[in-house]
């Protein structure tokens, strides 16, 4: 059957999304809707949608809609897929989820007591790249994992209106970009830290604008983790055990994996490129809902709530409220 999709907030990353799921058999998007019916329809026609209707509850409402995706902003995230769990409407809301710890066990806990699907749309998580190098890990092809290293940095000018600058619509370069980091790394070690600090630069308008993350693991190993809108960087990231090291081309929907021996040869290569990696997020989140699961397996539910813990820890140290 195919499964269907409807769509709240039409921004930059709707856009993608409605973009790649024309592309993925199986699935087709129904309902679309923003806050002007006009660009709305102009979206529906644009990807195809079956209907453009007035109001993000009508999306919900609609039992032609197996899945919602929640592209809103964070500062909406909590409320709409809240409401969307409250009418046990399977949900796939953009990363992250939400940006603090209660908001998320709050979502979290009416997701199982509704018996209905929820995701958080990490979709790099869903990357061959990504599962490729965790299975090295777990075949212990590096040894024992002692340091992760994982940076996203982007440089974007200094706008107090714009999304990433700005407070009301939950700005900053945590939120935005370090959750790819740090959701990396608690993937890819398949735990959660057991000390958390960092250093931040907050700009005029009080979000923080680059961010020094370090993390401790009850496993032995550390993590050294950086995000900003300040200065662009590479993305790679890199994984170091007792034999070896991985390398991965990007710790953002990574294509290319090496694996490294302790001497620096390489042993393996792993390349599986493809136009835009939502692709992998679609096809996986689709496959939950045909299968009757209520979480994912690749980003299950604990790791959303362990990142949202990670905001709050980081937030507090830095002030920010």
């Amino acid at each position: 059957m195919n499964v269907r999709y409807g769509i709240i907030g039409l921004g930059t990353i709707s856009n993608r999304f409605a973009t790649v799921l024309k592309t993925v058999k199986g699935v087709e998007l129904t309902a679309v809707a923003s806050r002007d019916l006009a660009r709305s329809e102009a979206f529906a026609q644009k990807f195809g949608a079956k209907k453009a209707v007035a109001s993000y509850q009508d999306v919900i409402n609609d039992p032609e809609v197996d899945i919602v995706y929640d592209g809103l902003t964070h500062n909406f995230h909590f409320e709409m897929t809240k409401l969307c769990l409250e009418n046990h409407k399977a949900v796939l809301c953009e990363k992250p989820l939400v940006t603090n710890l209660k908001d998320a066990t709050e979502l979290v806990t009416l997701a199982r007591a509704n018996h209905t699907l929820l995701m958080e749309a990490l979709w790099t998580r869903c990357m061959p790249a990504f599962q490729k190098a965790r299975e090295w890990i777990k075949d212990g092809k590096i040894g024992e994992v002692k340091l992760v290293a994982a940076h996203f940095n982007i440089k974007i000018d200094y706008n107090p209106e714009a999304r990433l600058y700005n407070p009301k619509l939950a700005g900053g370069a945590l939120f935005d970009l370090g959750v790819y980091p740090v959701e990396f790394t608690t993937g890819i070690l398949g735990e959660y830290p057991v000390a958390v600090s960092g250093e931040a630069l907050i700009a005029p308008t009080g979000v923080d604008a680059a961010d020094s993350i370090s993390m401790r693991f009850a496993s032995g190993a550390m993590a050294s983790l950086s995000c900003g809108v300040n200065v662009s960087t590479p993305r790679t990231a890199v994984v170091y055990g007792t034999k070896g090291h991985i390398v991965l081309d990007e710790c953002v929907g990574p294509q290319k994996a090496e694996l490294f021996n302790s001497k620096g040869r390489r042993l393996e290569k792993f390349h599986k490129p493809v136009a835009d990696g939502f692709v992998y997020q679609i096809e996986h989140c689709s496959e939950l809902f045909r299968s009757g699961k209520l979480e994912s397996d690749l980003i299950p539910l604990a790791d959303t709530l362990a990142c949202a813990d990670i905001f709050d820890k980081l937030l507090g140290q830095w002030g920010i409220k």
